[in-house]
């Protein structure tokens, strides 16, 4: 089990460059999943051989059921989330975030939230052993996304934000060199934001809330992955590489999961009341 991603979210295919059967297995998952973007994951398999196809061919039908969406709903609320100190009246408004720009905001964390949580449900059943019957199907909801400011490369980022990136994504990983969480290159817009949130959930990471909680969320996970695997094709035939990929994305704290806690855990930070 590797504590970080066995491929790079910085330098994985870029969604909005890829042509061809790539682009449009990424039309389909935003489609399936009814998000605006598509996470990691699925840029990082598009590197390995046929993989991508390979498995979102497979674990379609998971989220097709609507089985994910629920079942991420049920492992937020049971995981106990770790939450910073409230933000105090008017302190975005010291940093000089409207109400605008903290709707924006908000629209990016809710769709990696839902994006990343989906996917590691849905990706846990796809590794779980297949046994027991289907549940019957359930509403799926496709919220309808405003829109966002685009990813930000690498290279748009000056240094100073880049290195505020680095500190606010060590955050539940393994080390401050960890492979960069997408969602963290997205807030690079709000670079105030990111002070914010690094001076808030400092805390958490000190004094092991956030790893506690990234490990419960990895059991939650499990269970219900297994709850789910009815909802997979029989079996796939992937690369070790890539089934290696899978099983550490959904089994170690350090990788989606610590975004799931992490994003949901900042949603709620940020909503008032």
């Amino acid at each position: 089990m590797s504590s970080d991603f066995s491929y790079d979210p910085v330098t994985a295919v870029d969604e909005a460059t890829a042509t061809g059967a790539t682009a449009e297995a990424f039309a389909d998952i935003r489609e399936t999943m009814g998000i605006p973007l598509v996470t990691s994951i699925w840029r990082g398999l598009a590197d390995m051989d046929d993989s991508l196809h390979t498995v979102w061919n497979a674990s379609k039908p998971i989220y097709a059921s609507g089985h994910a969406e629920q079942a991420l709903g049920r492992i937020v609320e049971q995981v106990g989330l770790p939450m910073p100190e409230p933000l105090a009246p008017r302190q975005l408004a010291c940093i000089r975030i409207d109400d605008a720009q903290l709707n924006s905001i908000r629209t990016i964390v809710d769709a990696y939230n839902r994006s990343n949580g989906m996917n590691m449900v849905a990706l846990a059943a796809l590794i779980s052993p297949r046994s027991g019957e289907r549940e019957d199907s359930c509403q799926s909801t496709k919220p309808a996304w405003s829109s966002f400011p685009s990813l930000m490369s690498r290279e748009a980022l000056d240094e100073n934000t880049w290195d505020l990136i680095r500190h606010v994504n060590a955050f539940g990983a393994p080390g401050i060199d960890a492979h960069v969480a997408t969602l963290w290159r997205h807030l690079g817009h709000w670079p105030n934001l990111l002070s914010l949130v690094y001076s808030a959930f400092a805390p958490k990471q000190a004094d092991g809330s956030i790893g506690a909680a990234a490990n419960r969320m990895v059991e939650l996970t499990r269970q219900e992955g297994a709850r789910l695997a009815p909802w997979r094709v029989n079996e796939i035939a992937i690369s070790a590489q890539a089934r290696k990929t899978l099983v550490d994305y959904v089994t170690t704290p350090t990788q989606v999961v610590r975004m799931v806690t992490i994003g949901h855990t900042l949603a709620r930070w940020l909503t008032p009341g």
